[in-house]
């Protein structure tokens, strides 16, 4: 949409996401919680299609994991979390009920700060995003639309969710994607989901509006549906808001209204208007206790939570490697291996190695484990193998120490405002740093001395 303004906007996106959680069985029941590859209305049982008069157990492996989410994106835990029953009829929801989280949720109030590698590939961006709450509920089933009938499969019903609600901080649908991506890894890191959005395994849902810069008050929020991919979240989010902004700009006014995504047309559709917030009627599940939660219980999931991608991330520019690689390294992992884990393993046990060389064979190893014909599974042995050859073609660092610090000093120059930063507590940018000099050094450098010299000069 080309349309010149006569207005300068801002956008505001909030999202709402649901996460599937990876657990063996269902929330309230024993079912198989994998149905991706069951035949329609299979995986299933008088629990999760609603029967009269049977009974949901909570699935405790959900719960927990539930906490491990909440407290990987910042959240507060309340020590009391309880089900409730969300009250509407569709016709893949059998009980004409949901059970839901609604008065005590599992986790509020938290921050996430995500980095990602803008569309030039070059710069890095920051920005935090407040996260308003984490609960827990159960999946609805899907329908099926087929030539002249629409078909319901159940076999989804019951499945555990973790919904998590954004608060409206988003500034640009590039910020929605990374947010989304960042996401999509730390379920994967502390490994309670695979997070495939093409599998359905990662839903989202994006409330958008736009204002003229400087109002406080939002504009009228439209939600955007079926979105399933990172690329399609952010195709549709730049649509809508240049609609949005091409309405406002002929006069027009937004309509409150439910719009989806038509990948075939490249545009947001309408799809029902909204009069307002829907009366779910909620109240308490008497099927199910309260849970209550300790303070020890979350100390105990807290101590065993793997590293974040954010932290791996900042230890990886610590170690010299620009930001474009770890970029590169984090977008390459499965859900098997994760070589950013890797990286920062073999750095942080051999300091003097080339960062840049370490990187180059983390990516070969992984190219042979994916060719399709080659049968190849990833081990242990072909970690330490490539170690080895690293090791044996490493280089001596030519660079003397006056060397690293004439560069150091012109990078700090350039980058006062960085080391305001950093001076100010923001310690993660110390990386930042050490990428700008190694990359000015071309490798010449030893990592090590790098930080050492950084350090001297930033504490004078």
């Amino acid at each position: 949409m080309t349309t010149k303004l006569k207005t300068t906007y801002e956008t505001v996106i909030g999202l709402e996401i649901h996460v599937q959680l990876d657990t063996k069985t269902k929330m309230f029941c024993r079912c198989d919680n994998d149905s991706d590859n069951a035949e329609p209305n299979t995986n299933v049982c008088p629990v999760c299609m609603g029967y009269p008069g049977v009974l949901p157990v909570i699935n405790n492996q959900a719960i927990e994991w539930g906490i491990k989410t909440a407290l990987a994106l910042g959240c507060e835990i309340n020590p009391m979390q309880r089900f409730d029953r969300k009250n509407y009829f569709y016709p893949d929801l059998p009980k004409g009920y949901q059970i839901s989280q609604f008065f005590y949720p599992v986790g509020e109030n938290g921050v996430v700060e995500v980095d990602y590698l803008a569309q030039d590939r070059k710069t890095k961006k920051e920005f935090k995003l407040g996260i308003t709450r984490l609960h827990l509920e159960e999946d609805a089933g899907k329908l099926v639309h087929a030539k002249g009938a629409t078909l319901v499969d159940l076999n989804r019903c019951g499945t555990p969710l973790a919904e998590i609600v954004t608060e409206p901080d988003i500034k640009s649908p590039e910020e929605a994607r990374a947010f989304l991506q960042e996401l999509q890894r730390i379920v994967r890191t502390i490994g309670v989901s695979k997070a495939d959005m093409e599998k359905g395994h990662l839903r989202v849902d994006a409330n958008v509006s736009v204002r003229p810069k400087g109002q406080k008050e939002f504009g009228t929020k439209v939600e955007v549906k079926n979105i399933n991919s990172f690329k399609f979240v952010e195709k549709a989010l730049k649509y809508e808001v240049g609609r949005q902004i091409e309405v406002l700009e002929n006069g027009g006014t937004i309509d409150q209204e439910t719009r989806g995504w038509d990948e075939k047309n490249n545009q947001t559709i309408p799809q029902r208007g909204k009069e307002g917030d829907i009366d779910y009627r909620y109240f308490p599940e008497p099927d199910l206790p309260p849970i209550y939660v300790s303070e020890e219980q979350i100390k105990n999931i807290q101590k065993n939570m793997e590293d974040m991608p954010s932290l791996l991330r900042r230890k990886a520019e610590e170690f010299g490697l620009p930001y474009d690689r770890i970029s590169e390294l984090q977008d390459i992992a499965t859900l098997e291996y994760n070589p950013l884990v890797g990286y920062v393993k073999l750095m942080g046990s051999n300091p003097g190695l080339d960062p840049v060389k370490v990187v180059n064979m983390l990516i070969k190893i992984l190219a042979l484990g994916r060719k399709e014909d080659a049968g190849i599974k990833i081990t242990d042995d072909m970690w330490q193998k490539a170690l080895e050859i690293v090791v044996s073609k490493k280089d001596s660092f030519t660079a003397k120490d006056s060397d690293i610090e004439v560069v150091a000093k012109s990078i700090l120059e350039l980058e006062k405002e960085v080391v305001e930063r950093y001076k100010k507590g923001e310690e993660k940018l110390f990386g930042y740093l050490v990428g700008q000099v190694m990359a000015k050094m071309k490798g010449t450098a030893e990592p090590a001395l790098v930080q050492q010299i950084l350090k001297k000069l930033l504490t004078k």
